[in-house]
C-alpha cells in the first residue's frame, strides 16, 4: 500500500459540502463522476489525499452527522496557523470547541474541534510532530 487515497462523505447538499471543504482546506475538484445525474459525485484533491463527496438518500438528509460508538469519530488536518483557520471558519459562522493546548506531550501542538456544514466532526491540528 502506498497511501489512503481517499475518505466517501455522504453528504446532504453536495455543493455546500464542496465549497466547504475548498474554502477552509484548500481541496480542488480533481473529477466528477456520472457529472449532471442523480447520481453525480465529486472527488476533491488536497496533496495526495482525497475525500469523495456522494448525495445522501433523501431520507438520510434530514438526519445531521453525529458521534458514533463505533466507526468514524472525526477528520483531523494540519494546519500551521491554527488561530488564523479559526478566524477563517468564524468568518463564515462557524463557532469551534475551545483550544486544546497539547504543549505538555507535543511541544507547540495544540488542537480545535468544529462541525462542517452536515454536523461531521473536524479537527485542526497545529505542530503536530511525529513520536516514532
Amino acid at each position: 500500500m502506498n497511501a489512503i487515497q481517499h475518505i466517501a462523505i455522504n453528504c446532504r447538499d453536495l455543493k455546500q459540502q464542496e465549497q466547504f471543504y475548498t474554502r477552509h482546506f484548500g481541496f480542488r475538484r480533481a473529477r466528477v463522476f456520472n457529472s449532471g445525474t442523480p447520481g453525480e459525485f465529486i472527488l476533491l484533491r488536497l496533496g495526495s489525499a482525497c475525500i469523495e463527496l456522494f448525495s445522501a438518500s433523501d431520507d438520510a438528509k434530514k438526519i445531521m452527522a453525529q458521534s458514533q460508538s463505533v466507526g468514524f469519530t472525526h477528520l483531523a488536518f494540519e494546519v500551521d496557523d491554527l488561530d488564523a483557520a479559526i478566524a477563517k471558519l468564524q468568518e463564515d459562522g462557524i463557532q469551534p470547541e475551545k483550544i486544546i493546548d497539547l504543549s505538555s506531550s507535543i511541544p507547540g501542538g495544540r488542537v480545535c474541534f468544529f462541525h462542517d456544514p452536515d454536523g461531521n466532526r473536524l479537527e485542526l491540528m497545529q505542530g503536530y510532530k511525529d513520536e516514532f
